[in-house]
């Protein structure tokens, strides 16, 4: 993987919705992880590829004038995005995209291939403080451990604020000792370094805590959360889990892919 001065933090730009709260998001995060930023945007026609170039050469113009000091690039590609997030990672040293708000099912395969998690942006709230209280929920599967890694980072680089809301399975049962072996780990991991951190018992258990903190992510400034590792029966009837969550949540949502192995930060 690459070293610290050239991993990417990415902006999809090819589309305009939300599109500063994402550069805005992206920025931020630029400069506390200190990586590079890079305005992306994908093109399947020739004719598209100029218009692309454009767009993000205007933001990156922008970016430099006001903040000198950060690293800016822009990146345009052809291809669609699921055909490319692997090189996105590989070649580019990707380690986070950022976009609006809304999962569609074109970012959706693109998310599941991807190394490096998506940060959905919501619209903009000026009073927001930037991602300093985030919110983790905390179920039996393993790989829950991937959205507290990310909080670890944001513990550390940003002296962010984490509750991890423990999914309340039945005591006894297989699941609530899963998840008391991960809420074991995350103390343990946690306790390395100089973040504040809570764990709170939640009202749902390990199927329904991600809805339960969706709700709450409006007293937060960021929800951190893993996605399926495999698609249900009730999510081609519902809609996919990942869709159902972000869609619900009131803050900018951070998601883990667990169907790969997540690409880290060189700090």
């Amino acid at each position: 993987m690459a070293q610290i001065e050239d991993q990417r933090i990415l902006v999809w730009c090819n589309c305009s919705e939300n599109i500063k709260s994402s550069i805005i998001d992206a920025v931020y995060l630029a400069i506390k992880l200190n990586k590079e930023l890079c305005l992306f945007a994908n093109y399947i026609s020739e004719k598209d590829k100029n218009k692309f170039k454009k767009t993000v050469s205007v933001y990156a113009e922008t970016i430099k004038k006001d903040i000198p000091n950060l690293d800016v690039s822009v990146l345009v590609l052809k291809g669609e995005l699921h055909e490319l997030v692997n090189d996105l990672g590989e070649k580019y040293n990707s380690i986070l995209l950022c976009c609006n708000g809304k999962l569609n099912k074109k970012k959706l395969k693109a998310f599941y291939r991807s190394n490096f998690p998506f940060l959905f942006s919501k619209a903009l709230n000026h009073n927001q403080s930037k991602f300093k209280k985030i919110i983790i929920p905390i179920d039996f599967r393993n790989n829950t451990k991937d959205a507290t890694l990310w909080g670890s980072y944001l513990g550390r680089f940003n002296q962010s604020e984490i509750i991890l809301k423990k999914a309340n399975d039945i005591k006894g049962h297989d699941l609530n000792e899963k998840v008391n072996n991960i809420v074991a780990f995350v103390k343990k991991f946690y306790g390395q370094f100089f973040f504040n951190f809570w764990f709170e018992i939640g009202k749902s258990g390990s199927w329904g805590i991600h809805k339960e903190t969706a709700f709450e992510s409006k007293d937060f400034d960021l929800h951190i959360f893993t996605g399926s590792i495999k698609i249900s029966f009730l999510d081609r009837i519902i809609g996919p889990f990942e869709s159902r969550i972000i869609n619900q949540s009131k803050t900018p949502t951070l998601l883990i892919n667990p169907q790969k192995d997540m690409f880290v930060l060189c700090n």
